[in-house]
């Protein structure tokens, strides 16, 4: 069994105003540049999508969509900041509930049905969870187009990644600003917020806005396919053993990631600006980072990245053992 979970917004009478059908046409909107192109995407009458979008105004008191002029296309639509605005802080909102719902639901079924009997909660599991921020932000300049969805031996890169995190021992949320990346956690039924914020610091904050009560984050960039479960769990191991120290992974000595913060430098981490990650913290704190300790991963390809075409089929010919 799992939740099914849906969250609107409401006007001061109680009716429905946003929810997640304005929030897929604006970002059909923005994708197509056309309202009614947006509607023809999504198999809605332009009359309704016209209608969706003035009860969202409307209600909310801001315009959403401006006109554009001219081009070869004759003009169009575009979302205006406001509207970038209102998606950002829904998806994180929406986010955020979906996220306490879903634990509320295992706790409040914990024990019921069939499937009772036969759970296994290992002595980690039964801890405070492990939050999981994965980077997927990035613009993917060197690589000409989204390599978080780009197939690695017919899996998407990011896919890929997702599949190190033991869900037993963490709670993931994917950070991006691609709709294609947010579809494909959807498929996966992992958590994620979009946005369109700039920075990498963003991307952390937002990762942080779901903390639950965390022990600890670890930050993983979303283009490292070869990392392993077994690699994911020794840093969650090493975390336990003492949950005041910064856990990295390493290969022969040399610090790489994904990075495992404790739950003491969330607002360290928050605080950070500019277009840094979590490391830009122990830059920061040379006392944080002498204490680092570093779990050696089973494979140097674990702590690889994918920036360019090349770099992908490099990765390609090891997964298929040429």
């Amino acid at each position: 069994m799992r939740p099914s979970q849906a969250m609107f917004v409401l006007d001061d009478n109680g009716t429905r105003c946003f929810g997640p059908g304005p929030c897929r046409l604006l970002q059909a909107v923005q994708t197509t540049g056309s309202l009614r192109s947006a509607a023809i995407s999504m198999g809605m009458a332009y009359t309704k999508a016209i209608r969706m979008l003035k009860v969202a105004e409307r209600s909310m008191g801001v315009n959403l969509t401006s006109r554009t002029i001219g081009g070869s296309g004759g003009g169009g639509s575009r979302l205006t900041p406001e509207a970038l605005d209102l998606l950002e802080r829904y998806e994180r909102w929406s986010a955020a509930c979906r996220g306490f719902g879903t634990r509320s639901f295992d706790e409040c079924f914990d024990g019921f049905g069939a499937g009772a009997a036969a759970k296994d909660v290992s002595d980690d599991a039964s801890r405070g969870r492990i939050g999981v921020v994965v980077m997927a932000s990035g613009l993917a300049s060197r690589f000409g187009s989204n390599k978080l969805v780009a197939p690695l031996a017919g899996t998407p890169v990011l896919e890929r990644t997702l599949r190190s995190l033991p869900l037993d021992l963490v709670d993931p949320v994917v950070v991006t600003r691609w709709r294609e990346v947010q579809d494909l956690c959807d498929r996966l039924g992992v958590r994620s917020i979009r946005h369109e914020l700039p920075l990498q610091s963003d991307t952390v904050r937002m990762g942080l806005s779901l903390d639950a009560g965390w022990d600890g984050c670890m930050f993983v960039t979303g283009d490292q396919p070869l990392l392993g479960e077994r690699s994911v769990r020794s840093l969650v191991r090493a975390f336990r053993e003492d949950p005041t120290r910064v856990v990295r992974l390493a290969w022969q000595g040399k610090a790489g990631g994904p990075v495992l913060f404790p739950a003491s430098c969330f607002e360290g981490l928050r605080g950070l600006e500019g277009d840094v990650g979590g490391t830009g913290l122990l830059k920061k704190d040379p006392e944080l980072a002498r204490r680092i300790r570093l779990v050696e991963a089973e494979r140097p390809e674990e702590l690889e990245d994918v920036d360019t075409p090349d770099e992908l089929a490099r990765l390609e010919r090891l997964v298929r053992g040429e």
